[in-house]
């Protein structure tokens, strides 16, 4: 393969890893990825939307 091809492929791969890395993040912590955390936001996120 082409050095500039790789180069590329990197460079899109990088980019790919710290938009990942910016999802993953909340208010610059490490959101923890467990059901229990996500099930507890989930019902926060419907009581915000029914009093709104």
């Amino acid at each position: 393969m082409n050095n500039l091809v790789q180069i590329r492929e990197k460079i899109k791969k990088d980019a790919r890893l710290h938009q990942a890395k910016l999802l993953a993040t909340k208010n610059g912590e490490v959101t923890p990825y467990r059901r229990s955390v996500y099930l507890e936001r989930l019902k926060e996120a419907k009581k915000q939307v029914l009093s709104n």
